[in-house]
């Protein structure tokens, strides 16, 4: 699919890595469009410096994906959107995991790429599975120990990325009319705005339920023990609420990014 789809794909991708970084928080280190100064001494200069990963050209960077990533995944045998989905993974988070995340995706156990193609263009909902595939990234992203500093950079890559997935089935995979392509997505979208209402209600709910008159409890009342179980109910709950404002957050990104697409 790499004529119809990889053009579009690496346009996101660079959009997504940008440019030069060097965030003692990312243990990457040196990033230019996204080649991290071990991929660059790997697949271009031996010993390059972060000056040199600072001037690496864009050619050197696209190269690299195509050689290095791009074809490892088998990026022209997967079906369209689903190609790109697997491929921003393994840049992102790397190749060992990309094929492992398309195999949860459909189903199946694998560990490669090569167990995962066959299935992939079979797989009568490729929809359902790019949908799927973008999920089991964005949950293996929230339990880094770093999401607090890229989270949301992350989140936003992945539901923009699988909104603009799912369009490239719908418009190239599938060879849809424009319109019917446009219907599909409206429907996606409207799925993914409903989600993002019922998760903020959610929120609002666990947040500010009905008032109950509460008895007056004396805390000297309680025993060590029961002093400890309260603390742990009040910070699950509280928890809770952090949990449910994040995922109306994700929602409400994820309905955008379609409606965009």
């Amino acid at each position: 699919m790499t004529a119809a789809t990889y053009d579009a794909a690496m346009t996101r991708v660079f959009a997504d890595e940008g440019g030069y970084t060097n965030d003692p928080v990312d243990p990457g280190g040196a990033t230019n469009w996204g080649i991290t100064i071990k991929d660059a001494r790997m697949y271009w200069k031996a010993d390059a410096t972060p000056a040199d990963v600072k001037a690496m050209p864009k050619a050197v960077a696209a190269d690299i994906y195509r050689k290095h990533y791009a074809n490892p995944m088998r990026y022209d045998d997967l079906p369209a959107g689903f190609d790109y989905s697997v491929l921003d993974a393994a840049i992102n988070s790397g190749v060992g995991r990309a094929p492992k995340w398309a195999g949860q995706a459909l189903g199946i156990a694998a560990t490669s790429i090569g167990a995962v193609v066959g299935p992939a263009a079979a797989a009568k909902d490729k929809v359902a599975v790019i949908q799927k595939y973008w999920s089991i990234r964005l949950s293996f992203l929230k339990g880094l120990s770093t999401f607090w500093r890229f989270g949301k950079g992350w989140t936003r890559r992945c539901t923009g990325g699988e909104a603009a997935a799912v369009k490239m089935w719908l418009t190239i995979g599938e060879k849809l009319a424009s319109t019917d392509a446009k219907a599909r997505l409206d429907q996606e979208a409207g799925k993914a705005k409903a989600q993002s209402k019922n998760a903020a209600a959610g929120a609002t709910a666990a947040g500010s339920g009905p008032t109950i008159a509460a008895p007056a409890v004396d805390p000297a009342q309680f025993t060590w023990g029961g002093k400890v179980a309260l603390g742990i109910l009040i910070a699950f709950l509280a928890l809770f609420v952090i949990y449910l404002i994040r995922q109306a957050i994700i929602h409400k990104q994820r309905a955008e990014a379609y409606a965009a697409a």
